[in-house]
């Protein structure tokens, strides 16, 4: 439960320890198995009604933690909006992500029976993965957990800044080779002040920005971001196009 409220409490390791002494001390490892879906369940749960009763405020606050938050709350939302079901199935045995799903479910107006059951189903196959996988493996897990311990934290130090220093030079290099001329207000006012206007400004702002915001350009065109490429072909060719975007 803990993991998943957002603490990094590594709760796979452990399920995996608990279940290896369990094999060895031959006792029942079911409950550990439920045990650990009902923590999650709830969890999750928690954070589903926070995106019921807060909107995207929660789903924003989570991505801060991203280095590209308006991505991180699109990436999302894109995938959830396809195949909603099968995300919430899904995103248990996505690191990371299962955090993201529960608030995006009570966001997007998801039945709170559906997720439940969707998202129990889901605990508790992962939970049992991790405690069998443990009771399989039984004592040889034990005399390599410190081992396997330090090697994963060193790997996990490296694999973070590996991947700070990679978003940071993808950054750079996406602005250095697409950056685009921008237009000015007053340039842009005096283009839509003529008759008919010279321009069309197509409002790309990310969910969270638009939905935050009672303003639009005037004359603009709403269309959210995931939906670009179907519009490209409606697109005038008679006049400039502008995009205006967070």
């Amino acid at each position: 439960m803990i993991e998943s409220l957002g603490a990094p409490v590594p709760a796979f390791p452990l399920l995996l320890l608990a279940g290896s002494i369990a094999a060895e001390d031959r006792f029942s490892a079911v409950p550990l198995a439920v045990a650990s879906a009902c923590g999650f369940w709830v969890g999750d749960l928690i954070w589903y009604a926070f995106g019921r009763i807060q909107g995207r405020r929660v789903l924003g606050l989570l991505c801060r933690l991203s280095l590209n938050p308006d991505a991180c709350v699109g990436r999302a939302e894109r995938r959830f909006r396809r195949h909603p079901a099968t995300t919430v199935a899904a995103a248990k045995f996505i690191p990371g992500f299962s955090l993201m799903v529960a608030p995006l479910a009570g966001i997007l107006g998801m039945r709170p029976a559906q997720f439940a059951a969707i998202d129990g189903a889901a605990s508790l196959a992962w939970s049992a993965a991790a405690v069998v996988s443990g009771v399989v493996f039984g004592a040889r897990v034990l005399p390599h957990v410190v081992r396997t311990q330090r090697a994963i934290a060193m790997l996990g130090g490296v694999a973070v800044v590996a991947f700070v220093a990679w978003k940071l030079y993808e950054r750079r290099w996406l602005v250095r080779h697409y950056a685009v001329a921008r237009v000015g207000i007053a340039e842009l006012q005096s283009l839509l002040a003529l008759e008919p206007p010279e321009v069309l400004v197509i409002d790309l702002r990310s969910e969270q920005a638009f939905s935050g915001s009672a303003q639009m350009v005037p004359g603009a065109r709403r269309i959210p971001p995931g939906e670009f490429e179907k519009h490209i072909d409606t697109m005038p060719v008679d006049r400039e196009i502008i995009l205006y975007c967070t």
